[in-house]
């Protein structure tokens, strides 16, 4: 429907292609060409201002796109100025003449196409009302350029009114209705009421006899010279097709008709130059009389047009409502309101099946009686007679079929509130609602069994994001739905297929439920690994498309860590065997230790009975069975109500006969379902571990005795020192005493010359009798008796004695000592005697290795995990580090002391490592040639 209301062709645009634009261009050339030629001709240019080539411009452009629009006045402008100019017009005027038309044909193209929005047609009286103001504009547009280029200065006058603006208004309409009708929306031309007399079929022929009357009239009225009376006549020919036919053929004859009277009139015939009318004005009247036969002609034709398209549309609509009504898969029925009752007035056969009737059973029948209501309302049929709604849409029965459910929508369509039309539309969902409930039994019985199932299951759809998880998943996992839900598979947490996979598992070409099983490893979310088996299959469409892929995994992580070590100790290259059985005695499995203990492969084992690895004497012994079956019942009852025997030696027999003492256990092995499923042999070789027993055990025997042996010969030894000592002292004491007082010369004054000797005699008894008191020292630590005298005693007293000694023995070296106490008593349980030879040997020792300038640092302080700490440092000749754990033996002395002529007895340190450790102390040495020595001393303290 247009604006106005009335019906219209469907708009249609149909834009000009390459062919059609060439073939209006040409006619605009062609047009102008022999409105010049025949104007030439005439020796005047009267018939040009009759006729004008812009409408075909018009036309042109209302029928071509807007954006081709510049295009299109551009090639016009030139065509037109080159075909002036060939007649000899001036380029001024051509270009005057050439730019007004253009002009012309963009404003009215522009009304035509409401600015190149729609399409240009002549379907309505509204496009008919566009045409003429489109003509209108033109003709001012034309009038106004011819009136501002006229040499004369002249106004506008109502001769040039009548030539300039009158002819090109003329043009605009005649090209338009001629060439803006004949679209395609229009189609070939109807007539409803030729087709109800039978003649539809014989229009061509009717055609021809209206045009031929046209065409006899139009010769009648316009050829002769005289004739007045008869202008009329070819109007109402025009009027008759008007009605009996289309636009486009209206505007063919009246555009007919415009060309008949300008020819005529041109050469001389017809009623306007039969000296009624001037000759100037013949042409202008003949255009008046040409627009007055469109005014009359063409809105009778649109306005018929449109009626006839309004009728064909309401029989359209009328044959299809009839054939939905009568095919519709829908049952469909028509109702009326019967004194307050709905009934029935026509059904289709869908009704008649979904109401279980025959074919005419429902008409007059009331259709409360046949449906009932099931979801709301008792009163829906009252609500909808009384008006209070006028649609209701629902549940409902059909009575006459029990457990039936039908999709029900009742509403008004038509009559006045005394006689009211009802449609009532049913569909038969009976089978959809059984089809629902099965269907939801499924769904329960699907969430039941994925909710049940002690697995991880996964349903993805085929883009590979997942849409369902089962709630096994959070409990093996710690995934839920909030983690996994949405997520691609391939991105999701328990990586169960890469996206390759995935993708290879929707277009998998075997459609016969193919399972894909692989196995990965994955993490839980608390980190720890999972070994997954996963399953997966794809879920097709009836139509055989993918539509849902299902994954089902088993954690095998347990399994797998089981079997792997399984797999390890029974190839691993080990020297204990390991031998299942059965409950028969056969041998099931045996691992490489066994094999190798026995000589022989695994596989030659397995279905040995295991009594034939035993010695049988043995067996026999201490079993006392005879067959190898009770030998068995006899071996295997050792382990008792237990789980394992006792450890016990046995005599094996290897495949080459050697025999072996293996250290062997049994135990049971069961399962959940049976008590005993067979038995474990836990076997060792102790073949070696035994004889090396025997063996260690007489070595034993043997050291134990050499042992015995030394220990006398210590205390030989100890004994011999101790005796050599009292011995030694005795007669040096002597010598000692008879040296002094010859020295002293208390019985002879000694000779000079002898005086050296009684020097070195003494010297060497005092040399003698050190000796002598150090090796009895150490003796006394060897056998404890040194810490006799054991008295509680504050270090720093020592480290003063130190002082002392060190500050006389130093006196003949240049050397820097100095000494460092704490200000706190440090307290020791020990002999003072002997801790304060400790530290005075320690100073000595290094007053004795440094060299003058040198420095010897003492110092005392207390470490609370360490006790009492000594450190006596000193910057002398150092001590190679080959020598660091000998210098604490008894008579050693370096290889730079016996260089440097260093006197020693190599008793020193020897006798201070002694003492230290009697006392539960520890010494420790840092040196390095060159570089000086550090001894430190560790001893514990009281409180």
């Amino acid at each position: 429907m247009d604006n106005n209301g009335s019906v219209s062709p469907p708009d249609a645009r149909s834009d000009l292609g390459l062919r059609s634009t060439l073939t209006i261009i040409a006619l605009v050339v062609g047009v102008d060409v022999l409105l010049l030629q025949l104007g030439t001709d005439a020796g005047s240019a009267s018939l040009v201002t009759w006729w004008s080539s812009v409408g075909l411009s018009v036309v042109l452009l209302a029928r071509s796109p807007a954006r081709r629009w510049p295009a299109l006045v551009a090639v016009l402008l030139v065509l037109g100025a080159a075909t002036g100019t060939a007649y000899g017009i001036d380029l001024r005027d051509c270009l005057t003449i050439v730019g007004s038309h253009a002009a012309q044909a963009v404003l009215a193209a522009a009304i035509l196409t409401r600015g190149g929005r729609a399409s240009a047609t002549l379907a309505t009286l509204l496009d008919l009302g566009r045409l003429a103001v489109a003509c209108l504009a033109g003709g001012i547009v034309a009038l106004a350029l011819e009136t501002a280029v006229r040499p004369d200065g002249a106004g506008v006058t109502r001769e040039l009114v009548l030539e300039v603006g009158a002819q090109h208004a003329l043009s605009i309409l005649l090209f338009s209705a001629l060439l803006l009708s004949t679209a395609p929306a229009f189609g070939p031309p109807r007539s409803v009421l030729l087709r109800k007399l039978g003649v539809a079929g014989s229009m061509p022929v009717l055609v021809a006899i209206q045009s031929a009357a046209l065409i006899a009239l139009l010769s009648v009225v316009f050829v002769p010279v005289e004739a007045p009376p008869l202008i009329f006549l070819p109007v109402p020919i025009l009027v008759w097709g008007a009605i009996a036919f289309e636009v486009r053929i209206s505007a063919a004859q009246l555009f007919l008709v415009a060309l008949f009277v300008t020819l005529s009139t041109y050469a001389g015939g017809g009623p306007f130059v039969s000296g009624i009318v001037h000759e100037d004005l013949a042409g202008t009247v003949a255009s008046i009389y040409i627009a007055s036969a469109a005014l009359v002609t063409l809105p009778l034709a649109v306005i018929v047009t449109q009626r006839r398209v309004l009728a064909d549309r309401i029989i359209s609509d009328e044959h299809l409502f009839r054939r939905t009504f009568t095919e519709s898969p829908l049952g469909m029925v028509l109702m009326r309101d019967d004194d307050g009752d709905l009934t029935i007035v026509e059904t289709n056969a869908a009704a008649v099946r979904i109401l279980g009737a025959h074919e005419g059973e429902l008409a007059g029948r009331r259709f409360g009686d046949l449906v009932g209501m099931v979801d709301y309302r008792d009163r829906v049929f009252d609500d909808l007679l009384t008006r209070t709604v006028d649609t209701w849409h629902g549940q409902a029965t059909v009575l006459g079929r029990p457990g039936s459910r039908i999709e029900l929508a009742v509403a008004a369509v038509s009559g006045s509130d005394s006689s009211l039309v009802f449609s009532a539309q049913l569909l038969d969902q009976t089978q959809q609602e059984e089809s629902r409930r099965r269907l939801e039994v499924a769904h329960q019985l699907t969430d039941a069994t994925l909710d049940t199932a002690a697995c991880i299951i996964l349903v993805v759809d085929e883009s590979g994001t997942i849409v369902r998880v089962n709630g096994a998943t959070q409990d093996l996992t710690g995934y839920g739905d909030e983690d996994l839900l949405g997520c691609l598979l391939w991105e999701s947490p328990l990586s169960a297929l890469t996206r390759g996979e995935t993708e290879a598992m929707f277009m998998w070409p075997n459609r016969s439920g193919f399972a894909m099983v692989r196995e990965r490893l994955s993490h839980a979310a608390d980190g720890l690994p999972m070994r997954l088996v996963w399953n997966n299959n794809v879920v097709r469409s009836g139509a055989g498309e993918p539509s849902y892929a299902v994954l089902t995994g088993v954690d095998v992580t347990s399994e797998r860590s089981s079997s792997g070590l399984i797999t390890h100790l029974l190839e691993a290259s080990i020297a204990t065997a390991l031998i299942g059985m059965d409950v028969a005695g056969r041998i099931t499995v045996a691992n490489a230790g066994a094999a190798h203990m026995l000589g022989c492969t695994a596989e030659q084992l397995i279905g040995q009975p295991f009594i034939s690895i035993l010695d049988p004497s043995q067996l026999l012994v201490r079993t006392g069975a005879v067959g190898d079956r009770e030998a068995f019942l006899c071996l295997v009852g050792m382990i008792g109500h237990g789980e394992e025997s006792a450890t016990r030696d046995w005599t094996w027999r290897t495949r080459t006969g050697h025999e072996l003492i293996v250290s062997m256990t049994l135990s049971v092995t069961d399962d959940d379902v049976e008590d005993r499923v067979g038995f474990l042999c836990v076997g060792r070789d102790v073949t070696e571990q035994r004889e090396g027993q025997d063996t260690l055990v007489a070595a034993l025997e043997k050291e134990r005795m050499a042992v015995e042996r030394l220990r006398s010969l210590d205390r030989a030894k100890d004994e011999f020192v101790s005796t050599v000592s009292h011995e030694l002292r005795t007669p040096v004491t002597s010598i000692l005493g008879y040296t002094e007082l010859l020295l002293d010369g208390e019985i002879v004054e000694p000779d000079q010359h002898q005086v050296p000797m009684l020097e070195t005699i003494s010297r060497n008894s005092h040399r003698l009798i050190a000796i002598c008191n150090d090796l009895l020292l150490l003796s006394g630590f060897e056998s404890r008796e040194v810490l006799a005298n054991r008295e509680t005693y504050d270090l720093r007293e020592a480290v003063s004695a130190a002082e002392d000694f060190a500050r006389s023995v130093s006196a003949q070296k240049a050397l820097t000592i100095t000494f460092t106490s704490p200000p706190e008593p440090v307290m020791v349980s020990g002999d003072r005697n002997q801790l304060d030879r400790v530290i005075v040997n320690l100073v000595s020792n290094a007053i004795k290795f440094t060299d003058e300038g040198g420095t010897v640092d003492i110092r005392l302080t207390v470490d609370d995990e360490r006790g009492a700490v000594v450190t006596v440092g000193d910057t002398g000749i150092g001590i190679h580090q080959d020598d660091h754990d000998l210098v604490f033996q008894r008579f050693y002395r370096t290889d730079d002391a016996h260089v440097r002529a260093i006197p020693g007895t190599g008793l020193g340190l020897s006798i201070v490592a002694s003492i230290v450790d009697a006392h539960g102390g520890s010494i420790a040495l840092d040196s390095a040639p060159g570089e000086g020595t550090t001894f430190t001393v560790h001893l514990p303290v009281v409180a």
